[in-house]
């Protein structure tokens, strides 16, 4: 199930990818915050699965990741400077302002492909979380409606505080209380690596807790 999960992932990305790449070429770039538009709505129900398995951003910043790890020259920590957060909602409000000019016509401006270049410029360089937590314009309105979903990444009770869903979580969104992981759903992009992580399968997506059998 693991397997399936993430080859449906890779497929839904290089899928939306291709879409995000001629929408670019045929110059109908605004078309994409139709497809942002209906998952930022849904996310109500589903999670942030938009940043997990459509974004663009995000495809591209797993190449990144690749190239600056075999380059060597990425760090593992987030610069102490962006955990503020105050840079993702200022990063939104550019992106905003960019998008009123481009609708208005003043100025032509392709910000969706600068936003894809600047996660992936940013992740050759820092883990994927400094731009998914706290750089992301899409992520700061993502978080209001995700927090509320009834479908989600859960945690059941075989949940051993192992601690390893922490480590391959590119978002941040899992923290160990009490000894048990615990994700949120604001900040979780349902890509599943951490219950493909998991050693006692306790991690899974769904309205209830999963529990291995």
């Amino acid at each position: 199930m693991k397997r399936t999960t993430r080859v449906a992932r890779t497929v839904s990305q290089i899928l939306f990818f291709a879409l995000f790449v001629a929408l670019i070429r045929m110059k109908r770039p605004m078309n994409w915050m139709l497809v942002f538009a209906v998952s930022a709505f849904a996310s109500a129900v589903f999670s942030r699965f938009y940043c997990g398995w459509v974004c663009p951003i995000n495809t591209a910043m797993q190449a990144a990741e690749w190239i600056g790890r075999k380059l060597g020259i990425q760090k593992n920590q987030v610069p102490k400077a962006l955990r503020s957060g105050a840079f993702g909602y200022a990063v939104l409000a550019l992106t905003l302002a960019l998008a009123f000019l481009n609708i208005t016509r003043r100025v032509k401006i392709p910000f969706l492909l600068v936003m894809t270049v600047a996660g992936f410029v940013v992740t050759l360089r820092y883990t994927q979380s400094a731009w998914h937590s706290y750089l992301c314009p899409y992520g700061v309105i993502l978080r209001l409606p995700s927090g509320f979903a009834r479908f989600k990444m859960n945690v059941g009770d075989a949940c051993s505080g192992c601690g390893l869903c922490t480590k391959v979580c590119p978002a941040e969104a899992v923290e160990l209380q009490n000894r048990k992981a615990n994700i949120d759903p604001a900040h979780c992009l349902v890509c599943h690596e951490c219950s493909a992580a998991c050693p006692k399968d306790a991690i899974a997506y769904g309205r209830e807790p999963h529990d291995a059998a």
